[in-house]
């Protein structure tokens, strides 16, 4: 859960709004959505997008330091926020940012990645910025395009080995230069659930069936 996470510019109210309203526009029966502040405070909300599903049918977002909205869905691949916040750069002109950090799986997959999103970005997609260090099945690949920013530690980039140019540790650091504090469970405000009732099947996993899957321990 949350090996890909959304952050949108903007208060979490307005985010909730243009969400449900997008999300009722694609649905033939909007009474099918339901929305739903939660009492829960974070990390706790996290088990309302349980089970993971794909195709994914449920959302959170969740305030975060005042300035930023945090968007999870419950997406079984660890999540897909590019859908939400890449549309809301384009027809919202919000600040958009997608960070992810997918530890290495038995199979040798893996995957450390910043993307930034804005208006000023690089139609039709938005982006600002890329840069992500990978691997699948073992080979290692590294990618950045964009104007780097200035948060940037650019000579990381040059080392021998891919894996040492982003990590988790500077992606966390790249995240709290934009005000983003990902790992301070405090930054986390006020939450809502977003919930599609869908007519066709999807493939559910409860946590520790995908931990098994993954061949990840309990983290």
């Amino acid at each position: 859960m949350g090996w890909s996470a959304g952050w949108i510019e903007a208060p979490k109210d307005e985010v909730e709004t243009a969400l449900a309203d997008w999300r009722e526009a694609d649905q033939s029966n909007p009474s099918d959505l339901t929305v739903e502040p939660l009492t829960d405070c974070w990390p706790e909300c996290l088990q309302q997008l349980l089970p993971l599903e794909a195709p994914w049918t449920t959302e959170l977002l969740v305030e975060h330091g005042g300035r930023w909205t945090c968007y999870l869905n419950n997406d079984l691949n660890g999540g897909d926020a590019f859908p939400v916040v890449g549309r809301f750069a384009a027809h919202m002109s919000w600040r958009g940012v997608i960070s992810v950090h997918q530890p290495r799986t038995p199979v040798g997959h893996a995957s450390t990645q910043l993307q930034l999103f804005g208006p000023q970005g690089e139609p039709p997609l938005m982006y600002v910025r890329t840069i992500a260090a990978q691997a699948e099945d073992g080979r290692r690949s590294w990618h950045e395009s964009g104007r780097p920013q200035w948060f940037e530690h650019v000579e990381r980039y040059s080392r021998r080995l891919k894996r040492d140019r982003l990590d988790r540790q500077l992606l966390v650091e790249y995240l709290l230069a934009l005000g983003i504090d990902v790992d301070n469970d405090a930054a986390y405000g006020a939450s809502t659930l977003i919930r599609q009732r869908v007519t066709w099947s999807t493939r559910k996993q409860t946590l520790p069936e995908a931990r098994k899957e993954w061949g990840l321990s309990r983290r």
